[in-house]
């Protein structure tokens, strides 16, 4: 499993990895479609001050906060990938809260005519690193800025 790490020297801000992580969680919900209507939100976000550009993504910590604060066990670790299981997570924001990075966020969805709330954050592209494919934020970032360890 290959993760990412981000240089804020090259970001130039662009905001193509956000594009390209929003694209591919749309493309992965259409599919439910005519049962599910989910916000999208990127995994991995373009903040900025005065003259630095950063992206923010999951750092998949080794001793989780997220992890470990979660009460319904929602969080859990997959080849050291932190991963979110949507079934299982009820909403409660408090692993938002408990990142240091501030990487997790919140996200609506409907499903059966129900409003859900469920945590949102980077799965690594798990699915397209299965199949030896980069993660989308990687390919898009021009500059390379996101690099892969």
């Amino acid at each position: 499993m290959k993760f990412i790490t981000a240089d804020s020297a090259y970001c130039l801000g662009c905001k193509g990895c956000e594009l390209a992580c929003t694209s591919r969680k749309a493309s992965i919900y259409a599919v439910d479609e005519a049962r599910i209507n989910r916000t999208v939100v990127p995994n991995i976000i373009v903040t900025q001050s005065q003259d630095m550009k950063i992206p923010a993504h999951c750092r998949h910590c080794q001793e989780a906060f997220c992890l470990q604060l979660c009460p319904t066990k929602a969080i859990t670790q997959e080849k050291k990938v932190v991963v979110i299981n949507d079934d299982k997570c009820t909403g409660c924001g408090i692993c938002e809260q408990g990142c240091p990075y501030g990487v997790i966020t919140m996200a609506f969805y409907t499903k059966d005519q129900k409003i859900k709330k469920i945590a949102n954050k980077c799965d690594m592209c798990m699915d397209r690193q299965s199949k030896d494919e980069d993660p989308l934020c990687y390919t898009a970032c021009p500059t390379k800025a996101i690099s892969l360890l």
